[in-house]
């Protein structure tokens, strides 16, 4: 009897843990705004070239309405990557507004993160975490640095070189 009892009881553990991985696996969500940062390298002034990279994913019946947003310099710009996406399991195929090939990003179940096709500049993808709170004063801190950087004469682009001077 005691060991009847004791199967009961490992098997119907076994069946809570299996369901909570199961329904932790499979209802992993997309939604919602995650952030990264692009490390690009360092330019020709020496300084780190970083972009701050924003996706909001908003769900639309079945498919996903993608928003990117690109901290470069001192202006945020809609990214490339904005437009519509389809899920097929862990990735997300986002296929662009601009008409421009679609691309995968995939997400990690394991540590709630999105692996992008963006890289950086060692060659490792940049990888997306879902806003937080806590995340709003680390996410500024790099928006501010990313355009004091801008802001190093250094760094001005000159867009005058084809300027002809007996105008």
């Amino acid at each position: 009897m005691k060991k009847i009892l004791v199967l009961i009881i490992a098997l119907a553990a076994a069946i809570a843990g299996g369901y909570f991985a199961a329904t932790s696996f499979f209802t992993s969500s997309w939604e919602g705004t995650w952030w990264g940062v692009q490390d690009a390298g360092l330019n020709w002034s020496g300084d780190n070239i970083k972009i701050l990279e924003t996706f909001t994913f908003t769900s639309n019946g079945d498919s996903i309405i993608v928003d990117q947003k690109v901290q470069r310099g001192a202006r945020e710009l809609t990214g490339d990557l904005s437009g519509t996406a389809v899920r097929d399991g862990g990735r997300l195929t986002i296929t662009p507004a601009d008409g421009s090939s679609p691309v995968s990003f995939s997400f990690n179940r394991m540590n709630h993160t999105i692996e992008t096709s963006l890289t950086n500049a060692d060659g490792t993808p940049v990888v997306l975490k879902k806003v937080s709170d806590s995340d709003s004063a680390e996410i500024e801190k790099i928006r501010s640095e990313i355009v004091r950087t801008a802001q190093n004469p250094a760094n001005a682009i000159d867009t005058t070189i084809s300027h002809d001077d007996n105008e």
